[in-house]
């Protein structure tokens, strides 16, 4: 009896761990998207959006609009 139980406890748990990480990277790729198309309208003229990323020395460098040279 104890086998059936964590048998099932074990598929249920198996089947509900990739439908909410689907879930989750569906609803962060819509608000990624649309955070970022709305960040590149906010830059100025003469400014472009520079996503944030790591220097040459490690440093980190948030998200900014940017000079354009």
């Amino acid at each position: 009896m104890r086998l059936n139980a964590l048998c099932l406890i074990g598929v249920l748990t198996v089947a509900a761990v990739p439908l909410s990480a689907g879930a989750a990277s569906a609803a962060g790729d819509r608000t990624s998207g649309s955070q970022a198309a709305q960040s590149a309208e906010r830059c100025p003229a003469g400014y472009y959006w520079e996503p944030d990323a790591y220097a040459v020395h490690g440093k980190f460098r948030p998200a900014h609009c940017a000079p354009r040279w």
